[in-house]
């Protein structure tokens, strides 16, 4: 069920939604419904976002003897839980720190 919903928005933002929605031949309510599910669909995603950046952030701390000890020591335990079927092949990149 669709309900009606008032929003003020500037007027260069009016111009771009109407020459959009003229673009995809579709209205201006299907081209704000498409924009406000991704920016839902994106909020819901930034935990993931901001976990994973933790993660970036605590690994390059480490030097870059302590990166490839825990590269080593995550594939030691990969290898140890995933049975060989084919050959693995393994890259460690090096970042500068």
């Amino acid at each position: 069920m669709a309900i009606i919903l008032s929003v003020s928005v500037p007027a260069e933002l009016r111009r771009a939604l109407d020459a959009e929605a003229r673009r995809q031949r579709r209205s201006r309510s299907a081209v704000v419904s498409e924009a406000i599910r991704a920016y839902v669909a994106s909020r819901e995603r930034e935990p993931f976002a901001e976990g994973r950046d933790a993660t970036l952030r605590a690994a390059l701390a480490l030097s870059p003897a302590e990166r490839l000890r825990e590269a080593e020591d995550l594939w030691r335990e990969f290898a140890g839980t995933h049975p060989a079927k084919n050959l693995w092949a393994i890259s460690v990149a090096t970042f500068p720190g």
